[in-house]
């Protein structure tokens, strides 16, 4: 029985910010989506992208460009709209210290790839960042390109701890984040003073701030419920095998007419073979890794009937082939 994973996504509009933000940054756009499925450089608009595709874009910048402030620079410049009503949310809040809480709360609109947990210290607030586990690993640029855009404009922090690069000189990344900056950090933290939490939003608007909260609630009710759905699919698709699942037998497993889960998964703006797609290819992905079966054996294991077709399918998703991926490890 093959595992069964959580369907993790970043939305389109934060995606296309960053790859703005990495084309400003003098990358070739073609180069970093290359073989993805995105249009014309972009991802769909209203749309989501996986959590390992985005993770590869990432991983193609770090191989395109030797500055190793780039994740710095592309996450502090990037434009109030590529978080939505999160950055709405933040503009009219009261204080400095309400607009983080608020950003820790909503970020899963935005983004699955991590979250920030925020915890009291020293009379201040401690932002930490905890990346998701997923079949790609998350590349320290990225890690820096969101500590960047939750702290890097003022009130500066106090202190920022990065991950990894334990030899690197701190004060190229301390310029640019306006504060002390400590390298090789198990995980990224940004630490804030009371002074900067207490610090009042200019312009804030309690009422739009409310409209929006309520909005922000209703979308996070939403994706509970579109999540926990895809998860139950994901979970029936691996009990069953994804050769053998199907609209009708995953249905029943999930207590279910075949006709109300196709109807219940468009409501989520999914489909039974998006998510059996989905997670083909990230099984796909973790087997290419981590055993050594054949190419032949895991097409045959995710239910192709030919390894060519398998292989257009890794291919297409995610942007390489089987052999490729395999190469590449490790991805953790």
């Amino acid at each position: 029985m093959l595992r069964a994973m959580s369907a993790l996504t970043i939305a389109s509009v934060w995606i296309n910010a960053v790859l703005d933000g990495l084309v400003r940054e003098g990358l070739d756009r073609a180069a970093l989506t290359q073989g993805l499925r995105v249009v014309d450089g972009r991802a769909p608009d209203a749309g989501q992208i996986e959590v390992g595709l985005a993770r590869r874009i990432w991983r193609r910048a770090r191989a395109l460009s030797d500055d190793p402030l780039l994740g710095l620079k592309v996450g502090s410049r990037l434009p109030v709209q590529a978080a939505n009503v999160v950055s709405v949310i933040r503009a009219h809040s009261q204080t400095f210290e309400e607009s983080l809480r608020h950003m820790a709360r909503y970020q899963v609109l935005l983004s699955d790839s991590g979250r920030f947990v925020a915890t009291a210290r020293d009379g201040g607030l401690r932002l930490t960042y905890e990346p998701s586990k997923a079949a790609v690993g998350i590349d320290p640029l990225q890690i820096d390109s969101v500590v960047a855009a939750a702290g890097g404009r003022r009130p500066h922090p106090v202190l920022v701890q990065l991950v990894g690069r334990a030899e690197a000189d701190p004060d190229p990344f301390a310029a640019l984040l306006g504060c002390p900056v400590r390298m090789g950090a198990a995980q990224a933290t940004i630490d804030f003073d009371a002074a900067a939490l207490a610090t009042p939003i200019p312009g804030a608007d309690p009422a739009l701030r409310d409209i929006n909260l309520a909005y922000a609630e209703s979308l996070l009710a939403g994706r509970r419920r579109m999540d926990g759905l895809c998860q139950n699919v994901r979970a029936a698709i691996g009990k069953l095998g994804p050769g053998a699942a199907d609209v009708a037998s995953v249905a029943a497993e999930v207590g279910c007419s075949p006709r109300t889960l196709q109807r219940r998964l468009a409501q989520a703006g999914t489909s039974f073979k998006a998510l059996l797609e989905g997670y083909r290819m990230e099984e796909a992905l973790i087997l290419l890794v981590e055993s050594q079966a054949s190419i032949a054996q895991i097409s045959r294991l995710l239910g192709y009937s030919q390894t060519s077709a398998f292989s257009r399918a890794v291919s297409h998703w995610w942007g390489a082939s089987p052999r490729g991926l395999r190469q590449a490890r490790p991805l953790r």
